[in-house]
């Protein structure tokens, strides 16, 4: 009977061992299946705007970004201590993210309004985990960069299966010596701010760092408000009409509001249509109705994240179809001209 007794004993102690063992080790985290965009006001609690999108719909709706067969990669921290950690040549501690398949940050960005020059935008795993970016990575991002693409497909496989998604990825568009696409280190730091570059240890810099895992929300926080102080006398209003050549568009007026020197407007996004019988080419002229504001628009207007040239085709559009383009004022900081600027915009439709 004593020894029947200690071997359940023993039994009973391995088995809470085991039970204890396990409830200790870390909870994978799953993979995520929809992302919640939310805009904040200045204050950051205000909310501005916000949507919830899945990966099913991103794919539908918004421009894929990836082939599926192309593989991309970043770069993780380098311990040799004779090699630079830097490693400019991009052939150390690759980590080879996949085939992949994904949505631009800035196309989920636009759904809420968009950022400004100024913003800032956190990229939020499920677990609470983020990494902060500036308005110029989502916007405007170097080649060796690339878009930031938040990726729903690896290796044939869309999430949940791929668990690592939904995953953050930067779309290198340069190759190192061996033909792959790279985001390194270097590139990290060529490209990114100080402060949203990611270093392993607080020493080692890691561009594999930046690659969230298990996305769940994209937050951005309004560093200061779009229409600037009311109060300025460097103030710039642009009240728009638009006029229609050949196509259909969505409104007949943009209001850009109140922006001063240094700030950005709101998106302002227009819809053409191609209601004709051909496939048209669309370009845009802005005709001011003083010299002045000229002067402005064609130093401050952006067109798809492109400053505003009358000889740049902004559309391609095939018959009865319709296509957007996001429009936006970037005043630069050395305007210093009040008032009104007025002037209107002229769509122009060439058949192809």
């Amino acid at each position: 009977m004593m020894k029947t007794k200690i071997r359940q004993n023993m039994a009973l102690a391995i088995l809470l061992c085991i039970l204890m063992l396990c409830s200790a080790l870390p909870a994978q985290a799953a993979a995520t299946t929809e992302v919640h965009v939310v805009k904040y006001a200045p204050d950051g609690t205000t909310i501005l705007d916000e949507t919830t999108v899945t990966t099913g719909w991103m794919e539908t709706n918004l421009i894929v970004y990836g082939d599926g067969v192309t593989h991309y990669y970043h770069q993780g921290p380098i311990f040799d201590e004779d090699a630079d950690p830097w490693d400019p040549d991009e052939t150390l501690n690759l980590k080879d993210k996949g085939a992949l398949k994904g949505t631009d940050v800035k196309d989920l960005c636009d759904l809420v309004g968009g950022m400004s020059s100024g913003d800032e935008i956190k990229i939020k795993a499920f677990d609470g985990f983020y990494k902060s970016f500036a308005y110029k990575d989502v916007y405007a991002p170097e080649a060796e960069q690339g878009h930031m693409v938040l990726c729903w497909y690896k290796d044939g496989n869309y999430v949940p299966t791929y668990d690592d998604g939904i995953q953050l990825v930067f779309f290198a568009q340069t190759t190192n010596a061996a033909g792959q696409y790279v985001f390194g280190n270097w590139d990290m730091h060529e490209c990114l701010d100080e402060e949203y570059r990611y270093n392993y240890s607080a020493i080692y810099p890691s561009s594999n760092g930046l690659s969230v895992r298990t996305v769940s929300d994209i937050e951005i926080y309004t560093i200061q408000s779009s229409g600037g102080d009311a109060s300025t006398s460097l103030a710039a209003i642009a009240n728009v009409e638009v006029i229609m050549v050949g196509i259909s568009l969505n409104r007949t007026g943009i209001d850009y509001g109140d922006v001063g020197p240094g700030l950005s407007s709101d998106n302002e996004p227009v819809e053409i249509s191609n209601i004709g019988s051909s496939d048209v080419d669309v370009t845009l002229e802005v005709d001011g109705e003083s010299e002045t504001a000229q002067n402005f628009y064609e130093q401050s207007l952006f067109v798809d994240n492109e400053l505003y040239n009358p000889a740049t085709t902004i559309a391609q559009i095939v018959t009865l179809s319709s296509e957007d383009i996001v429009t936006q004022l970037r005043v630069p900081s050395n305007w210093n001209e009040i008032g009104t600027q007025d002037a209107t915009f002229v769509f122009w439709a060439d058949e192809v």
